[in-house]
Order: structure tokens, then sequence, then C-alpha cells
């Protein structure tokens, strides 16, 4: 080859290279509603910053080393950027925050100690095996514009690809349905909607989400109903509604959830089971599918009041959940609720499950939660709301109801186990002393066999109940380490 060529090939390489390093950035649509608060660079191109109710939120994709430069209309004298274990370098001035980063992550941008008005950061990977928009079975959303869809049904083989810098408003449902995908760098915007279920899937196998942001959705944001075999990776929501749970896992098997951003006013990953009404998609009486072999990985999380973060239950009306790892995740903020949770107020048995390597960075309420009890979710709940009412259990948990005295036994039957929990390199590294519970309905149906493996609060090891504030009742075997 001649010499020539050889420069020529070895020029158009590192061009390439250079060219995958840079920021790409999106074009918002002109109506968009952008933040007056912050403004933003990287590699000194600027980046649309979005409004919303409860944050700023700027996203963009690169590869390589890029430089942010934040510019804040509020005096600024302190900032956090979490998660706090990503260690980033920041420089500074009343104005203006400037940082670099060499790798994809979600970022809360947090000024003068309060997270009230946060800008978040979504800092993503350069797309791959990008849909053109007349590829056969692609609903193709280009950039820069708002499409208002209406409910939008997917199909089998089908990809819904949201392109970044496009508003879709709507809502997403599947049912029956294989091997479909929805991806972009785009926002799928549940503003217009007042009710229901943002993205219902439903019996669907070979299920692809990737890289989409969800905006304010009314109620259960992506709800998986006796699904198999999903991936759900770099996907971000913001939310805030009431009853804005994140994922939710019913009777849906073989999942694996990485590298994403949630912020809900809920529960933010939830697993469940219960029979599924073909109609309402709501529960109807009835055993609902078994769960098992769940990854959740990577994620950076925000609850809200409601709810909690990482959540197994209340509804679990099937014989087993187990085979569950939550791992290497960051809780940035639990505002009330609990961190790790475990709530099962039906039958089933929550079995081998594993929190690991799971860093909380503010949690004042509950650290963890593992509990048997009877709640207004039950199957053998009172039938009337009043009543419901009257044995309602205010204290630690949301949902709980008193057992009447004498009436242990009745519904000792429709109560289930948790057992063989293992908590490992759990650490609580800021904010308050948070408190956890461990407890069985009655010494038939209690928690068992649960192992913590390096849990450390406020740089403390823990190696007992009484060193981590933790209320015990109806637990056999206990293991610190």
């Amino acid at each position: 080859m001649k010499k020539a060529a050889v420069a020529f090939i070895a020029f158009l390489f590192l061009s390439g290279s250079l060219l995958a390093q840079l920021p790409v950035t999106y074009p918002a649509p002109d109506s968009a509603r952008q933040a007056v608060d912050f403004s933003m660079t990287v590699n000194g191109k600027p980046v649309f910053v979005y409004d919303n109710a409860v944050s700023a939120l700027a996203k963009f994709s690169f590869s390589g080393s890029i430089t942010i430069e934040i510019t804040s209309t509020h005096d600024l004298r302190w900032v956090d950027i979490r998660p706090k274990n990503a260690a980033i370098p920041i420089a500074i001035t009343p104005t203006k925050i400037t940082f670099r980063l060499t790798k994809p992550g979600h970022f809360s941008i947090e000024r003068n100690g309060e997270h009230t008005r946060p800008l978040y950061v979504f800092a993503t990977p350069l797309e791959t095996d990008v849909p053109t928009p007349d590829a056969p079975n692609v609903r193709y959303f280009a950039p820069g514009k708002i499409y208002d869809v209406g409910t939008l049904t997917l199909n089998s083989n089908e990809t819904l690809y949201i392109a970044g810098g496009a508003i879709v408003r709507g809502n997403i449902e599947a049912t029956d349905a294989k091997n479909i995908r929805i991806l972009g760098r785009g926002i799928l915007d549940a503003s217009n909607l007042n009710q229901g279920r943002l993205v219902r899937l439903w019996r669907c196998r070979n299920v692809e989400i990737e890289g989409i942001t969800i905006l304010n959705s009314p109620g259960w944001t992506l709800v998986l109903l006796d699904c198999d075999t999903v991936t759900v990776r770099n996907h971000q929501q913001v939310c805030w509604r009431n009853g804005s749970d994140g994922i939710d896992l019913v009777g849906t098997s073989h999942v694996h959830i990485q590298d994403c951003f949630l912020r809900n006013n809920d529960d933010n990953i939830v697993i469940k089971s219960f029979s599924i009404n073909p109609k309402t998609y709501y529960s109807q009486p009835g055993k609902g599918r078994d769960v098992t072999d769940i990854l959740v990985e990577r994620c950076v999380i925000w609850n809200m009041p409601w709810g909690n973060a990482l959540e197994i239950g209340f509804e679990l009306r099937c014989k087993t959940v187990n085979k569950v790892t939550f791992r290497n995740c960051d809780l940035i903020h639990v505002d009330r609720g609990a961190a790790l949770s475990i709530h099962n107020g039906d039958e089933a048995t929550v079995e081998s499950i594993t929190y690991d390597n799971i860093r909380v960075e503010d949690a004042p309420h509950k650290l963890i939660d593992l509990a048997v009890f009877w709640s207004q979710y039950s199957t053998d709940r009172p039938a009337s709301g009043e009543e419901r009412t009257r044995q309602y259990m205010q204290g630690a948990w949301d949902g709980v109801l008193r057992v009447p005295p004498g009436q242990e036994a009745v519904h000792a039957g429709s109560r289930g186990h948790i057992r063989n929990i293992t908590f490992r390199n759990i650490a609580v590294t800021d904010g308050q002393f948070p408190y956890s519970i461990l407890y069985g309905y009655d010494p038939q149906h209690r928690v068992e066999n649960v192992r913590f493996e390096n849990l450390t609060i406020l740089g403390k090891p823990i190696r007992s109940a009484a060193a981590g504030h933790f209320s015990v009742e109806n637990v056999a075997g206990l293991f610190w380490k």
C-alpha cells in the first residue's frame, strides 16, 4: 500500500476517534420550557437546559473527556455533585461551576446545600444502532419537534425511536408483543395526562428500553406486567406527581436494569405480583406469576416523600419471589420511606435477595425495612374503606393495618415469609442516622436468616441490632460480620 493511502487511512481513523469524543447535543423544540436560572456548555458548546416543576435538566451524549461549565443566576457558595461517590473535582465562583467528566453518568448539581432546585446533568453514552426514519417497523420521532400521539400501541418486532431533541406527549402500551424496543435520547412527556400508567407492557417478551427520559408521569411510570426477558438501561425519569412509581415489575422475570436515574414520588424500583385484570390491567382476585432473576445495578435513585427507593412489595400474591440482586447503586435522597425494603403484605415467600455495594447519601427516615404484615393492599384486607381507615396503623409504615385483638390467627393464613436476605457493603455516607425495622407477623411467619456484611452508618461499623438502631420482632437468625 502506498504511503499516501496509509496516511489518509490513519487521518480518517484519528479524525473518527476525535469526533467520537465531541459531545453530541440535541436541538430542543422552539416551544420547550427553558430554565432561566441555569445555562450550560460542554466543551464550549451550548446545551439546552429544560425547566420543570422540581428541577432543571440538561442532556447530551459523549465519549472521552469533556469540560462542563454551568452558569447560575443564584449566588454560589457551596455545590454538591451527587452521587458523591463519583468524587468529581469542581471549581466554583459566585456564578459558575466547572468540572470534567471522563465517562458517562447521571448527576444532580445542588447549590448551597439545598436540593429543592437541582440541575440534573444526564451525560449519556454515544448511541449505537440508530434506526433511520424510513427503516421498516420503526416509529421515528425526529429532533426539534413536539408530538402529541395520544396512545401509541407497539406490536411485535417494532421499534419506537425518540430522537434527542424530540418531545413525545402521550402514553405507550403493548400486549402480547415480542421483540419490542423503545430507544433514543428524546423525552416522553406526560404533562398532558391526568391519570393512568404511562408505559404499560403486558405479557411481552424480549423488551429493550434504552436512553429515553420520562417527565411528569401521573401514576405508575414504566409498568411491566407478566413480562419476560427485559433490559432497561441508560433511562431517566423525573416525575413528581403522587403515586409516580418508577419501574414496576409485576409478575415479571429475567430483568436487567442498569445505569438509570430515577426520581419519583413513590417507589422507584418495585417488584410485585398479582393477577392482572385484562380489561383494566389492575389487580383482580387470584394468584400472580412467580418472580425470579432480577438484577438492578449502577442506578442513581432519588425518592420523594411517598414510597421507597428499592422495594419488593406490598402486593406479593404468588408462591415465590427469589434471586433478586440490587448492586452498586447510589441512593442520593430518600426523603421518607425506606432505602432498602421488602414489604410482604400477602402470602409469597421472598427469599435469596441480595443488596450489595449500596451507598445511601441521605435517608433520614428508614434504612432497611423487612416486614411481613397485614396491609390495606393485602388480599384479606377489610372490604370497606371506612374499616380500613379505622384499622390504619399510624407510625413507621404507610398502608399497614392493626390486627384487632383475637383476629391474629384469622389473618395468619394469608401471610408469607421473608428469608435468606443478604446485605453486603451497605454504607450510609451522609445525613442523619436512620433506623431500621425487621418485623415478622408471628412466630410462624418470620423474617429469617438475614446477613449483614460490612454495614456502616456515618463511618461506624454496625455489628448488632442495637448499634444500627434496628427494631426487631419475630425474627430468627441475624448474622453480623
